[in-house]
């Protein structure tokens, strides 16, 4: 029988990964994973220097397009540089078995990372995973929290980006004093569908040197005060057959 064992695993693996659960993937996928063409030029334009923005914004893409394996490789890839956004959206996907296999503990491992900083919609959705699981569930979340911290945690991932920050400040070419100068503005040779050239051909890249992105502790004040006092696209923890049963 073991030619019958091999023909059934041939054909498993013939029809590829499981996809997941329709119910599954509304409570994961964001409105912001879909965008014009242009949006995404321009954003991967200002992102292209911060690891942590432009991973993220690569994963976002993916999801949008349901390729959920590539959106956890990438927002795994952002969430070295403590981008707590993408540690949610991680933390997500495995509560609701999008893109892996479901394991509510790694979620909420992943989730107490995100909270980290007390961001209250993260914290919130924390306590909410935190009620849902049985106590052997809380018992595995808390030892996979150990070494999620270990390689995620800010202590070691905010240095990586302000490594990342101090790297392109020292290649800014142009003034350095509020980075204003013309030489920030760049003539196009050519346009074409989606150019980020505007109407008279020129390219304006100060907002990639705006002053308070040059500055990691300026970096993280206004993160703190958008995801503390903005409008936190976090996504519900919606019951499921499987939590019924517990």
């Amino acid at each position: 029988m073991e030619w019958l064992t091999a023909i059934t695993l041939l054909t498993a693996l013939a029809a590829g990964p499981t996809l997941p659960d329709a119910d599954a993937v509304r409570n994961v996928v964001a409105a912001t994973d879909h965008m014009s063409a242009r949006d995404f030029d321009e954003r991967t334009r200002l992102s292209s220097t911060f690891p942590n923005e432009l991973n993220r914004l690569y994963a976002s893409e993916s999801a949008g397009k349901g390729q959920w394996g590539d959106a956890l490789e990438q927002f795994t890839r952002a969430a070295r540089f403590a981008d707590k956004y993408s540690q949610h959206r991680i933390s997500l996907m495995y509560w609701h078995g999008v893109g892996v296999e479901r394991d509510r503990a790694l979620a909420y491992a992943w989730a107490d990372l995100a909270a980290e900083r007390m961001y209250p919609n993260f914290v919130v959705l924390r306590e909410k995973m935190w009620l849902a699981m049985d106590q052997a569930e809380r018992d595995r979340a808390l030892r996979e929290g150990v070494a999620l911290y270990a390689q995620y945690g800010d202590d070691v991932a905010k240095p990586r980006l302000e490594r990342a920050i101090a790297r392109h400040r020292t290649q800014i070419t142009g003034s350095h004093v509020g980075y204003n100068d013309g030489r920030l503005i760049v003539q196009a040779a050519g346009g074409g569908a989606y150019s980020p050239f505007d109407a008279q051909g020129s390219f304006d890249l100060r907002p990639m040197y705006a002053a308070w992105r040059m500055d990691a502790d300026r970096y993280w004040a206004v993160e703190d005060a958008i995801w503390k006092e903005g409008s936190v696209e976090v996504g519900p923890v919606a019951p499921t057959r499987k939590d019924a049963d517990h």
